[in-house]
């Protein structure tokens, strides 16, 4: 039994391989086919047992069983040996073979052939060699992790487990995971090295890397192996055993989108509003957070108001957003998916982007004046003429001022004062414009339809007019207030015959 590579590294878990020979011998023999018999081991097993060494060494392999062994072949067999914090130096392993074969054979002419089977079990050391050089773990610490979709700082402690100091000393980072990279986004690489200098037997060194994952990567942690090269003490550059450490991807950040309140969402409404409320819904917070409207050309509106500062937005944290928008006189009404697109920075400082936004549906309402006719009075008869008030209701969000309103009549109706200043109009308030009507005296009794429109200028500077306003004008046969109306003819008959009379009288 012999050790080809008998040498190990302390602090290691490595295949330490063994050569078994049969060299077994025949005292007697004349036939070879018996001969061969003899000589051949059966049912073979070797076992290394660590139970009684005096060093943190230990088999992690069992028994191996290889059946029959001719004699003079050679078999090797691979054991896995986990070393422990050890001195430089020589050990013995003991290996236990166990066998059977046949001790003799008994033959001749007129004799039946008689067979003997014997079992051995022998002892031989295996010998290993723990080199006095450098070994190197690994380790990831402070938990560091990355967010799908982000990237970071991860550090890792590298620690000489090794005998002796290994200088110039380089360790190689690299991931084989899909979706991961070092560096940033704009720049990823499957590996990164940084440069350690000198480490002496038992000393750290911290390092950090720079790593990220893609949106779409699975949360979980994933294996990243670490070769590290040095120099040893005669200047040889020499690469140690792969160290592994790992990573961890958490999910990708989430952000949610509720109590969307929208104000004058409606076609030809310069000035709508959509409001929302923002929540960070984990797992990191955010920096300098800012929210667009995205695909701008792509809605059926214009963007007046399309970004939100939100600033720092901790985990759970909401905060409210709002856009003001125009939405053109020949827009369709109805529903529309409104984009809203991130942009903030993570704990280093990147500036990140998600791809995905978070869409909106939203509503756009039909056209509607902000002036609305609440009621109208009038006292006219046919042939006569009197008052028309009528009382508006502002139903806008916003102040506004020089207010005028103008009257406009069909026949038999017609107006000799159809115009009014309303001057400053608060949201919610009400007024009242008098006008002076007339009706021909071929007027029904019945109502008449006209119309009145608003003329007023926006905050902005802006002046817009509504559409016609309807209102219905009775015509009734009520007296108004003064003398009644007599036809002129009536009266200039009566005047005749008083003055007679009065002729009269003087006569008599």
């Amino acid at each position: 039994m012999s050790t080809p590579e008998p040498v190990v590294g302390a602090t290691s878990t490595q295949s330490v391989q063994i050569v078994l020979v049969n060299d077994g011998h025949l005292r007697k023999g004349k036939q070879a086919t018996f001969e061969e018999e003899v000589q051949r081991a059966k049912n073979v097993r070797v076992e290394l047992q660590d139970d009684d060494l005096d060093a943190p060494i230990e088999v992690k392999s069992g028994t191996q069983s290889i059946g029959s062994i001719a004699d003079g072949q050679q078999v090797p067999l691979d054991f896995r040996v986990e070393v422990g914090d050890v001195d430089p130096g020589t050990y013995e392993i003991p290996a236990v073979v166990e066998y059977t074969h046949t001790g003799s054979v008994s033959f001749g002419p007129l004799d039946d052939t008689e067979r003997t089977t014997r079992s051995q079990e022998v002892v031989r050391d295996v010998t290993i060699v723990v080199e006095d050089e450098p070994q190197f773990t690994v380790t990831r610490i402070r938990g560091d992790s990355i967010v799908a979709g982000d990237n970071g700082e991860v550090q890792y402690a590298i620690q000489n487990t090794g005998t002796s100091t290994a200088t110039d000393t380089e360790a190689t980072f690299k991931t084989n995971t899909e979706g991961t990279f070092f560096g940033q986004a704009t720049g990823p690489s499957q590996s990164t090295a940084r440069s350690i200098g000198s480490l002496e037997p038992r000393e750290e060194e911290v390092v950090s890397v720079q790593m990220g994952a893609e949106e779409n990567t699975d949360p979980g942690t994933y294996p990243i192996p670490v070769t590290v090269e040095f120099e040893n003490r005669n200047g040889i550059t020499e690469t140690a055993d792969t160290a592994r450490t790992n990573f961890t991807v958490q999910r990708d950040r989430s952000f949610e989108v509720n109590n969307v309140r929208l104000t004058d969402f409606r076609v030809d409404e310069p000035e709508a509003k959509l409001r929302a409320t923002l929540t960070n819904e984990g797992p990191a917070p955010v920096q300098d957070m800012v929210v667009r409207i995205g695909a701008q050309d792509r809605l059926p509106l214009s963007v007046t108001s399309g970004e939100a500062a939100v600033g720092d937005l901790d985990v759970g944290d909401s905060t409210e957003v709002s856009f003001t928008v125009n939405i053109p006189e020949e827009a369709e009404p109805g529903s529309i998916s409104v984009p809203l697109m991130l942009e903030y920075e993570n704990d280093a400082g990147d500036v990140l982007q998600p791809t995905t936004p978070l869409r909106q549906r939203v509503v756009i309402g039909e056209e509607r004046d902000r002036f609305r006719v609440l009621r109208t009075n009038a006292t006219v008869s046919p042939g006569g003429d009197g008052e028309l008030t009528t009382t508006i209701e502002y139903t806008g969000n916003e102040t506004v001022t020089n207010a005028n309103i103008k009257l406009f009549t069909n026949d038999p109706l017609s107006s000799s004062d159809d115009g009014a200043y309303l001057g400053t109009v608060e949201p919610g308030e009400t007024v009242t414009a008098t006008f002076r009507v007339s009706a021909s005296d071929t007027a029904l009794t019945k109502e008449y339809t006209s119309a009145v429109e608003l003329r007023y200028d926006e905050p902005d500077g802006d002046t817009r007019f509504t559409g016609s306003l309807t209102i219905g004008v009775p015509v009734s046969t009520e007296e108004s207030s003064g003398l009644p109306l007599i036809p002129g003819l009536a009266i200039g008959a009566l005047a005749l015959i008083g003055g007679a009379i009065i002729v009269y009288r003087r006569q008599n």
